[in-house]
């Protein structure tokens, strides 16, 4: 999914999965890819801007990169 250009997107590589910040004027979400730790799931972080609360999860990176992209723009 093409995120808007006013959400910034940065990788950082962790030790059971990678994790992808996105950052907007409206927040930070944190995206954990799937892995067997999250039982095969995406999950969203709120960082910054109480956007949500807790987590949530998704079936697919597709599904969280929507609702990240609904949140931050």
């Amino acid at each position: 999914m093409k995120m808007e250009n006013k959400i910034q997107k940065s990788l950082h590589n962790g030790p059971f999965s990678d994790t992808v910040s996105y950052k907007s004027d409206k927040g930070e979400i944190s995206l954990i890819y799937p892995c067997y730790v999250n039982h095969g799931k995406c999950e969203i972080y709120d960082l910054k801007g109480n956007l949500f609360k807790k987590s949530e999860m998704y079936s697919s990176v597709e599904q969280a990169e929507k609702r990240i992209a609904d949140l931050l723009s």
